[in-house]
């Protein structure tokens, strides 16, 4: 399988070229003002010179390997997904914007951590004045970002870079820092999510007024004593209706909350793969958070004292007297929905944001706490 290099950077890497094929910087066919691509070849050197780039074949290249070198105008136009390793040149002045530039935009540009090398060109003589930084402080500015940095110096330099292969360790770490930082910035965003799925409730769902009405309705009542319990049970069912595996029934439900928590924390990765699903188990972390949902909704929804008397059989058997009992002023338990869904609309609106975001938050604190940052 042949690794596919692409050299970027400025303009030094046509000096880390001419190490590569032996030859003066001179000697370089348009000293870099065309594309190049260069292969291995049983001879020593070998030149194709078309249109489109310029082709060198030479036995100095390892056999399974390509390089490509664009032109320094042509860097971003480059996707970095066709290429094993990318390797960005910079000499003196070190440490310069558009280096970081170009490094910042190739970082972003692929869904997977890149293979990205600094190959930081040792060449003081070809720079007028006093470097701001050194070449080692530099290296070690770059490392301590958790970037990979090799000094090149001379040709001897040439075959150190070209077999650099980022550690499986190092490799594996970076991936999962990487997976991490995409899970903070969806938890971060949790919040304008969730407000989204409010807005949907109260059009159609468990914060419909129509919905909010059948709770409290007195078919939910009708033949029971204990109001406030009543609503109680009519409420969960709306918002943890009983038979999860049915879409349907999720739709304008809590369910649909846990939702956003999975799609946050177990959103896999283009591998199809996910970091969060080799630590948890998905069934169990949903059921565990379910279960600290409805014991949330248990506690916010506790009847008040001053809720505690029963129905008595008129009341309950006539939904004319219910009606004048829970609506008119003056009726026994009067203002019983305004208080019932008062504290409603505060677990739905706020009790349930609340937890889904720290669990978001302990999961991710567990997750870096297994990284070295």
């Amino acid at each position: 399988m042949v690794t596919k290099w692409i050299f970027l950077g400025d303009d030094s890497r046509w000096q880390f070229v001419c190490w590569l094929l032996k030859i003066p910087i001179e000697a370089l066919p348009l000293n870099g003002r065309k594309t190049i691509l260069i292969k291995h070849s049983f001879e020593k050197y070998k030149l194709i010179d078309d249109e489109v780039q310029l082709c060198i074949a030479t036995y100095n290249l390892l056999p399974d390997m390509e390089i490509f070198i664009p032109t320094y105008g042509e860097n971003v136009q480059f996707d970095l997904e066709k290429f094993d390793r990318c390797a960005i040149f910079e000499t003196y002045p070190l440490g310069r914007e558009s280096t970081e530039d170009l490094a910042a935009m190739l970082e972003a540009s692929r869904k997977v951590e890149p293979m990205i090398l600094f190959v930081l060109m040792d060449l003081p003589d070809e720079f007028e004045g006093e470097p701001i930084i050194d070449v080692k402080t530099r290296k070690h500015n770059l490392i301590n970002k958790n970037r990979d940095a090799l000094i090149a110096r001379s040709d001897i330099d040439v075959l150190e870079i070209l077999h650099w292969h980022r550690p499986l360790v190092t490799d594996l770490r970076r991936r999962i820092q990487h997976e991490l930082a995409d899970i903070r910035r969806q938890a971060d965003l949790c919040s304008d999510y969730y407000e989204e799925y409010i807005q949907r409730w109260r059009a159609a769902g468990c914060l419909n007024p129509d919905v909010k009405a059948s709770i409290t309705s007195f078919a939910n009542v009708k033949g029971r004593p204990h109001i406030w319990k009543c609503y109680n049970e009519a409420a969960q069912k709306v918002l943890f209706p009983p038979i999860m595996t049915k879409p349907k029934l999720r739709i304008g439900s809590i369910y649909e909350a846990v939702d956003l928590y999975q799609k946050i924390l177990y959103n896999p990765n283009e591998q199809g793969k996910n970091l969060a699903s080799f630590i948890w188990n998905l069934e169990l972390d949903l059921k565990r958070l379910i279960d600290k949902l409805l014991l949330k909704f248990t506690e916010s929804m506790k009847s008040p004292k001053k809720y505690h008397d029963f129905l008595n059989n008129d009341e309950f058997s006539s939904e004319h007297i219910y009606k004048s009992i829970v609506d008119k002023p003056g009726g026994r338990f009067y203002g019983i929905k305004d208080e019932f869904f008062s504290r409603y609309e505060r677990f739905v609106c706020n009790d349930v944001l609340e937890i889904i975001t720290n669990e978001l938050i302990n999961h991710i604190d567990q997750l870096k706490g297994m990284v070295v940052e």
